[in-house]
């Protein structure tokens, strides 16, 4: 029995990191022979200093290429296990810098050598090393990371739409807004100034006809999703849900708004697989990396914007007007996810 531990920050009812783990899961169940192959969640308790029970190590795509989870990766490496990149992607708060072609500048970071190496270890070692989006994949290769180092775009990406998505001509139309926190370790530090920003959104979606639909991805968010709602101050025209919904329900309450504005990453993901165009307010590397995976950097607001307020609804709007080529990119790039994502249950990486 080949023994995978599935690693990732689950357990702990965020969804994003959730999901990433049963979307795992799910195609485990589907290409895995579940008389060789054992998949382990990293559960609180499960020891990952200590690989001897496992064969293989798995660096989910709720995981990120930081110190930490690059900690434990390493120590797969050192201790002769198959390792597996499977959708992770670089984050910083670190301000990032593009050319005109729209190339990172930004190289480093200021990563330590010791953090250099040990990535560029990793990449030597993986069985495969698919990264969530090109940013990444550049900022991992100015470091000198090779080996299977490719683009696997977001795991997220693989969810399926339920069925009995209906998109109904609601009166009046629908706005998701999703808001919470990260304790203002975000782009600008500063979460009051994007909370404003967003109230007087939802102000002036509201005096042009939209309904508001404010949701939440994880428990400690719902005190900054109560503040919006009380900051907008149009109960009638709000709706406050302050349930945490499994994915599928999730993306069911999505499909009835006409675009999301979203803070929380995955609530991104949620919204593109929904078919539901987005405006990603990219409070770090990660969300501007998943756009650019898309091929979207322009739905990406960095929460640094002087002009935050005015970029989200021209954004908004945009999102709205363009539904139609929305909705077929992100068809098209939920098979190119498949297909890359898919590829360690294929090949024999696990």
């Amino acid at each position: 029995m080949r023994k995978i531990l599935y690693v990732g920050w689950i357990g702990f009812d965020n969804l994003g990191d959730e999901l990433m783990w049963h979307v795992f899961r799910d195609l485990a169940e589907k290409y895995l022979n579940t008389q060789t192959h054992q998949v382990i969640p990293s559960l609180p308790g499960v020891d990952l200093h200590d690989f001897r029970p496992y064969d293989t190590v798995v660096l989910g795509g709720g995981s990120l290429l930081v110190p930490g989870y690059v900690d434990v990766a390493h120590r797969a490496v050192q201790q002769k296990k198959r390792l597996v990149i499977w959708g992770s992607g670089y984050d910083s708060q670190l301000p990032v810098k593009f050319d005109a072609t729209g190339k990172l500048l930004t190289a480093s970071f200021q990563e330590s050598p010791k953090m250099q190496q040990m990535l560029r270890e990793i990449g030597e070692h993986a069985q495969y090393f698919g990264v969530r989006g090109p940013l990444t994949h550049e900022y991992l290769r100015e470091m000198g990371v090779g080996g299977s180092l490719q683009v696997s775009g977001d795991p997220g990406m693989l969810m399926t739409p339920p069925d009995g998505i209906v998109r109904g001509e609601e009166d009046p139309p629908m706005v998701g807004i999703n808001w919470g926190t990260a304790y203002n370790r975000i782009y600008g530090k500063n979460e009051a100034v994007v909370e404003d920003a967003l109230a007087q959104v939802a102000k002036t979606l509201i005096q042009h006809g939209f309904g508001i639909y404010l949701y939440t991805m994880w428990g400690p968010d719902r005190g900054a999703i109560r503040r919006l709602y009380q900051k907008i101050g149009a109960p009638e025209r709000v709706t406050l849900d302050l349930e945490l919904h499994d994915h599928n329900e999730m993306m069911r309450r999505l499909s009835r708004c006409q675009a999301t504005i979203n803070f929380k990453l995955h609530a991104n993901v949620l919204s593109a697989v929904a078919g539901v165009p987005f405006v990603c307010l990219a409070y770090r590397f990660k969300c501007l990396d998943f756009c650019y995976s898309l091929s979207l950097p322009e739905m990406a607001i960095p929460t640094d914007h002087p002009q935050l307020r005015q970029q989200i609804l021209t954004r908004a709007v945009r999102a709205m007007d363009e539904q139609s080529s929305l909705r077929d990119l992100f068809v098209s790039q939920r098979k190119e996810a498949t297909d890359h994502v898919s590829e360690p249950f294929f090949h024999g990486d696990l």
